[in-house]
């Protein structure tokens, strides 16, 4: 391969996570009041990385993610589940020095469980995006994209277009660095077009590692109900949380 090395099972991954993308891959674990429980339980798995020997802040990562998105409600004493949706996709990614380049492939299903008396509707899409990213400094992270709906069931306008940022808060003589970040999507599949979620927290441990350490957060989300079954509902919600990154 020249100047190219190749690895199997590379560690990480070339984009940044987006962290207030309420869709993240991600291990956590939200709650809104005293009501409402939601858990995200996701993980990715890079398969084969290239990177330039002469250049290291070339590579390049291709592998395969999955997730599942959960809503618990209460209901007495319980909490039983209200929803889940689930998903499973590719992605391949490179990191050319600050700029950062990613393209997904996902399929997503959604479902009522018997913690619900919604009547279910056919939720099932593959999506198709592109995001591109821009490390300011180390601590901070501009990402933009487009999501492209290739199939859907129920048929919806197929675009939504994505900014956002995160920025960790320099305190390197300490190991509690706070960070904050939005996420803002112009979704064409709803009346409700515009979704923002804005994430204030802390995050734990190295703080030159402090995206990938354990994080305790808020965050305020409004627009359309991300949940696939409710996603022509407008909500707005407060909610406490803690992630993990494994």
């Amino acid at each position: 391969m020249g100047s190219l090395g190749l690895e199997l099972n590379p560690k990480g991954r070339p984009f940044r996570m987006t962290f207030a993308d309420p869709r993240e891959i991600r291990m956590a674990l939200s709650f809104e009041g005293s009501s409402k429980i939601n858990a995200t339980i996701g993980n990715y798995f890079s398969l084969l990385g290239i990177r330039s020997i002469e250049n290291p802040d070339w590579f390049f990562h291709l592998g395969l993610e999955g997730a599942g998105y959960f809503t618990m409600k209460q209901a007495d004493q319980r909490f039983p589940l209200e929803t889940a949706d689930g998903l499973i996709g590719f992605y391949t990614e490179t990191s050319v020095g600050q700029m950062q380049y990613q393209f997904r492939f996902t399929h997503i299903s959604a479902h009522l469980a018997d913690g619900s008396s919604e009547g279910a509707i056919a939720y099932s899409r593959e999506t198709a995006v592109l995001r591109v990213g821009y490390l300011l400094n180390s601590d901070t992270h501009l990402y933009s994209g487009f999501h492209f709906i290739v199939n859907s069931t129920p048929t919806v306008p197929n675009w939504t277009v994505q900014l956002g940022a995160t920025s960790f808060f320099p305190l390197r003589s300490h190991k509690v660095v706070p960070y904050g970040g939005f996420d803002l999507k112009q979704k064409g599949e709803s009346s409700t077009h515009t979704c923002m979620n804005v994430q204030l927290g802390i995050a734990f441990g190295n703080p030159l590692d402090a995206y990938k350490s354990f994080k305790l957060y808020y965050s305020y989300y409004t627009g359309a109900d991300p949940r696939g079954q409710f996603f022509k509902r407008e909500i707005t919600t407060h909610s406490a949380g803690i992630e993990m990154q494994i």
